[in-house]
């Protein structure tokens, strides 16, 4: 815009340079068409049309400076607002993608990032940088569980509890784990293996996770350690158990 002003300026002042010239040398005057038989049979007005088509280069020169100067100062101005459009178009299709990725973090509590990027059809590092934006904007909060980072609308919903129970549950082996440790109390890390074909460092992995956040507890009677679910949160893990 600032480039525009000058240009136009210009334009403006050779137009007034051109037309004096043209003034000072004796030029024509031109007035609006009045019409008058008199004058017309006297000679003086010719109204039989125009004598001759010219071109462009036949106007006078300030026209064709005028004219080359306006088209100048609008393709110039046309390129200078390209870049905004496309930038107005990248803003509003950005904020769709975060407002998408926003409602199914907040229909599928616990999700991840992957699992967001392959169920929306979303590149994972775009997922990743409008997670990153709605944690700054606190719209949502996270929770990692192991190697994964579980997301959650930040609306008090869950608790802190609540948020690593929801996380435990959506990972097929610690729900049916802790299924089984609900349902059989006192139940041991080698029943558990036997149970699920599981390798016991596997099942003791999964269990030192469920002790380390305070989901279950262990009993030692001999050379076994029996596992029970906290009873403070039992009903937490009876409410979001899938049926």
């Amino acid at each position: 815009m600032r480039r525009i002003v000058p240009l136009l300026l210009l334009s403006l002042f050779l137009l007034f340079v051109c037309t004096g010239v043209q003034a000072a040398t004796g030029g024509y005057t031109v007035e609006p068409y009045v019409y008058n038989q008199d004058l017309i049979d006297k000679g003086l007005i010719d109204s039989s049309g125009a004598d001759a088509t010219i071109t462009f280069w036949e106007l006078p020169l300030w026209i064709q400076i005028f004219y080359i100067s306006g088209m100048l100062a609008t393709i110039f101005g046309m390129f200078k607002g390209i870049p905004l459009v496309l930038g107005r178009i990248e803003y509003l299709f950005g904020n769709q993608n975060r407002k998408t990725i926003f409602e199914y973090v907040s229909e599928n509590p616990g999700c991840t990032i992957a699992e967001a990027s392959e169920n929306l059809s979303i590149n994972r590092g775009s997922v990743k940088y409008h997670i990153m934006k709605l944690n700054a904007e606190s719209k949502i909060t996270t929770v990692k569980t192991g190697k994964f980072i579980r997301l959650f609308q930040n609306s008090g919903v869950f608790d802190k509890d609540e948020r690593v129970i929801v996380s435990y549950l959506r990972n097929e082996t610690s729900r049916m784990l802790l299924l089984s440790i609900m349902e059989h109390p006192g139940i041991t890390n080698q029943d558990l293996a036997e149970n699920f074909n599981l390798d016991k460092s596997t099942v003791h992995y999964y269990l030192g996770k469920f002790q380390n956040s305070g989901i279950i507890l262990y009993v030692t009677e001999g050379k076994y350690k029996k596992c029970f679910v906290n009873p403070a949160l039992e009903q937490d893990l009876l409410k979001f158990m899938p049926a």
